[in-house]
């Protein structure tokens, strides 16, 4: 079984480091202020979710979350940039939740582990197959959370689909409509950090630390309310 990631980041974001699609690795403090406010677009449901689980059994918010809490486990309740988070936990985030077109920012942290896309592939294509009696349950796991899940595994292993293109940094642009472009990817979000945030609290009290913080995770919900 493989190790648990790396928790240098250098090591971790190397691929985009030497291909320039991200220009610095961001400090702790720069991450915890993005994912704090990356959090609730992400936690909520989009537009999408009603129409990209419809006709499936279980495809429910209220009844497939706990499925995915029991096949995933205490990795699924993570909502911030992903990086602390095991491999394993990532190919069944990737598997059992039908994600609005090419799932970017999922498949650039898979990028972050050795071999992590040839990984995923693997992992999609035993599910697909049936090729153990864990992989035929959790095929029939997926196919009661997303319609068509076969259909869907396939938009990642068929010849130029997402894993070929994520294996060739082939990435669409960001989709405005659906989320915020500097959550729509890793190096978005890691350029966005690194923009928008000092790399180390100020020598200010406490309590502003507190106030600024809090400020972030509740941007997106004084938007909504503005609407």
């Amino acid at each position: 079984m493989p190790g648990p990631p790396s928790r240098d980041l250098r090591v971790r974001l190397r691929p985009f480091l030497e291909r320039g699609l991200i220009r610095a690795v961001p400090t702790p403090w720069q991450l915890l202020q993005g994912q704090l406010e990356m959090a609730p677009y992400v936690v909520m449901p989009d537009k999408g979710d009603s129409a990209r689980y419809a006709g499936a059994p279980l495809g429910h918010p209220l009844l497939r979350q706990p499925l995915l809490l029991g096949e995933i486990g205490l990795d699924h309740l993570r909502v911030g940039h992903g990086l602390a988070a095991p491999l394993d936990s990532q190919l069944k985030h990737l598997a059992f939740v039908s994600h609005e077109g090419m799932p970017v920012y999922d498949l650039q942290l898979c990028q972050t582990h050795p071999d992590g896309l040839e990984r995923l592939r693997t992992f999609l294509l035993e599910v697909d197959a049936g090729a153990t009696a864990a992989r035929r349950r959790q095929r029939r796991l997926a196919s009661l959370i997303i319609p068509d899940a076969g259909a869907y595994r396939a938009r990642f292993t068929d010849r130029g689909g997402y894993i070929d293109r994520a294996v060739a940094f082939d990435y669409p642009a960001p989709d405005v409509d659906f989320l915020r472009p500097e959550f729509s990817s890793l190096t978005h979000f890691v350029d966005y950090c690194l923009e928008r945030f000092d790399p180390r609290p100020a020598g200010t009290p406490l309590w502003r630390h507190v106030a600024h913080l809090a400020d972030l995770s509740t941007r997106r919900l004084r938007e909504l309310a503005i609407r």
